[in-house]
């Protein structure tokens, strides 16, 4: 009889907390047990950081061989360059360095056929008379008393002064005129310093950067339909003369007059990384333009764009702030909340630190300016001006009174004149400017037309692909973004709540009825307060409901951007606050009256203009005011705080130059390990151009 076969034991069941397995029939091999997927520490492929074709995308530090035989930097943040395009100068340096070199934005060409510039209108009488009443208002406030007779005395005092001859040897600030020789184009200081420019001659002063926007309009003037390949042109011959040029051998910051650069050859360029600095307004075409020049033409490895606003309150040590940039020809106002910069609280001012030297020289005009030879269309008499508004304009009211100064005058092949100048109250006058645009006639901000109404070619097309064939193969890029690929489209900048809100009182109530119409109400409310418009899912966004108020003023004769252009200052940063709210009105719901509470209490001023003596308090004081008044209890408005919002305005940090402060803020960024995400690379820009800056950027 056979033996009876053991009966197989069964393990008991596991207990919940643990975890068994029995081996497999016939072999001693037991699974592995379930992995808790709640205890797994690893992190492996979890994010598209991780994967093989984001790391290879990343800008890495290439090894660099020293005249002692050493490798290169450690830190790969040398490998990047930071670059501050500003319309009176270049600031740009590494990402390692502590202050930046500036390079005058600038450039010298002789003309064939020169044109002549169209005269300036002046300011008159009846404007620096409505200043001085200003004044007298200002001082009687802070309890100051004005000297008696005070405008009259330093006016008969300017009108005997006669000039001192100064011999070269005593002239000790005198940098000293240079000549052309054979050369066609100078670029930077030795063109400010370039003697044709200062007496009459073909020579033509070209800025490439004006108004916070590529200089298309002026390059037009002269250039006609060559005007973009000349203005890209000069804009990659000063960038390459400011990043290639010997550097300076001073410690401290370097200047514009030391006309120095970076010392980096342009063989090296493919080895370094750029991270470009833009307007928080900025255009789409220009930025677009800009990409070209950096990675196709100059040939650098990758591209990171940011705006200034962002990088004013890194650099400021700020989570949320309004950032005032006071340039030399526009002045930039934007809310920046938690690292992103408020779209719908962008203004840009076409008006800034030249023009106010331009009306410095009206009020010395108008106060027998000892020198008497003052003209504009020449450059040494500008830089004069300019001189004389650094030293002099200030926009605190103690310093009104009889003070006693000189200045020098220097022309080319001439003895250097010394004269003496009394003033009054001219320099706060200059200074009111800011907050009374019109009395200097600034142009309004310069506004391109969508010149291309159907694609171009595809032999002239900038992109590898036509725009109908990157139309049909992404759906996505409809309407003006396919427009946008063709090569000679030009789209400024959009209009923004804020902009809406400086010139509130020009709307009908039709076209404010767009903007203060709730998303959920809109399908409602348009047909009836407006003419009928498409409605579609960016209806619901407050852009779209922006752009169509000011289609719609557009048809009323008021373009929205070029009127908001030329709004005092004071009004510009107060509408820029009220649209924080995402109201026009500034009402409040979902949080607003502390947002605008805390924008309100940061504001920091940054720019070069912004050095003037006096600027922070006078600002402050201003919006402070207009806020109170909006927000006063006796309007009943519902949802009114009690008490207004006040304004207080941030000083830069110590030993930080006002004009620096946007760079120092992106260099310090430049070292954050959160960049390792947002570079574009040389090859995806040549395969996807535009579209490439729109995936890796936050604010496109």
């Amino acid at each position: 009889m056979a033996p009876k076969a053991a009966k197989q034991v069964l393990p008991p069941n596991p207990p919940a907390d643990e975890t068994r397995t029995l081996p497999l029939a016939y072999t001693s091999f037991h699974p592995p047990p379930f992995v808790n997927a709640k205890n797994v520490s690893s992190s492996y492929l979890k994010t598209e950081a991780q994967t093989w074709v984001s790391r290879s995308h990343r800008p890495t530090k290439r090894p660099k061989t020293g005249a002692d035989g050493d490798d290169g930097d450690d830190d790969p943040a040398s490998r990047r360059l930071v670059i501050h395009i500003g319309s009176e100068a270049i600031r740009l340096g590494r990402a390692t360095d502590l202050y930046p070199t500036v390079v005058p934005h600038v450039l010298a060409r002789q003309l064939p056929h020169p044109r002549a510039q169209p005269a300036r209108p002046h300011a008159t009488e009846a404007q620096l008379e409505m200043l001085r009443a200003e004044l007298r208002s200002i001082m009687r406030q802070y309890k100051l008393r004005p000297v008696s007779n005070g405008w009259q005395s330093a006016n008969s005092y300017n009108s005997s002064v006669e000039p001192e001859p100064v011999a070269a040897h005593n002239d000790v600030y005198h940098v000293g005129f240079v000549d052309e020789g054979d050369a066609s184009v100078v670029v930077g200081h030795e063109a400010l310093r370039l003697a044709s420019l200062s007496r009459p001659s073909a020579w033509r002063l070209f800025s490439p950067w004006t108004r916070g926007m590529l200089n298309v309009t002026g390059y037009a003037a002269e250039y006609g339909d060559a005007c973009i390949e000349a203005l890209l042109g000069d804009v990659q011959r000063i960038l390459t003369h400011a990043i290639s040029s010997a550097p300076s051998k001073a410690s401290g910051p370097a200047d514009a007059a030391d006309d120095a650069g970076l010392g980096i050859p342009t063989s090296e360029y493919g080895d370094y990384a750029v991270l470009l600095l833009v307007p928080d307004s900025f255009s789409r075409s220009d930025l677009r333009a800009l990409g070209h020049v950096l990675l196709r033409y100059m040939g650098f490895s990758a591209l990171h764009v940011q705006t200034e606003g962002l990088c004013a309150t890194f650099g400021a040590g700020l989570s949320a702030a309004c950032v005032v940039d006071v340039g030399a020809t526009s002045i930039g106002i934007s809310c920046v909340e938690e690292g992103l910069v408020l779209p719908e609280t962008r203004v840009a001012l076409s008006y800034g630190g030249q023009d106010m030297s331009r009306f410095f020289g009206d009020v010395l005009r108008g106060s027998s300016f000892p020198y008497t030879d003052l003209q504009e269309a020449r450059l040494a008499d500008v830089q004069l001006l300019q001189d004389l508004k650094e030293r002099f304009v200030t926009l605190q009211p103690s310093q009104v009174g009889l003070n006693l100064y000189d200045f020098m005058v220097r022309l080319p092949g001439e003895t250097a004149r010394k004269y003496a100048l009394r003033l009054y109250d001219e320099p706060i006058l200059a200074g009111l400017m800011l907050f009374h645009p019109d009395v200097a006639a600034p142009p309004p901000m310069p506004r391109r037309p969508l010149t291309c109404a159907q694609p171009a070619p595809a032999e002239e097309a900038d992109e590898p692909e036509p725009t109908a064939v990157l139309a049909a193969a992404n759906a996505s890029l409809g309407g003006d973004e396919a427009v946008e690929l063709c090569a000679s489209a030009v789209l400024d900048m959009a209009p923004t709540l804020a902009m809406l809100g400086c010139v509130s009182r020009r709307l009908s109530p039709q076209v404010a009825a767009l903007v203060d119409m709730r998303a959920d109400e809109a399908s409602e409310e348009a047909p009836r307060a407006a003419p009928t418009i498409p409605q579609t899912s960016a209806m619901a966004t407050q852009a779209a409901k922006c752009a169509s108020a000011a289609a719609q003023a557009a048809q009323d004769g008021i373009d929205v951007v070029q009127a908001a252009s030329v709004t005092p200052l004071d009004h510009a940063v107060f509408r820029s606050l009220l649209a924080s709210t995402g109201t026009v009105d500034g009402s409040f719901a979902h949080g607003g009256e502390e947002r605008l509470r805390r924008l309100a209490n940061n504001i920091v001023c940054t720019g070069g203009a912004a050095r003037i003596p006096g600027l922070s308090e006078a600002l402050e004081a201003r919006v402070s005011m207009l806020l109170a008044e909006h927000y006063a209890p006796a309007d009943g408005a519902p949802g009114a705080p009690t008490t207004a919002p006040q304004a207080v305005v941030i000083p830069p940090p110590r030993n930080l130059d006002p004009a620096s402060l946007a760079w120092k803020g992106l260099a310090v960024m430049a070292h954050l390990d959160a960049m390792q995400e947002l570079w574009i690379q040389a090859s995806d820009w040549d395969t996807l151009g535009y579209r490439a800056l729109k995936e890796k950027s936050l604010f496109l």
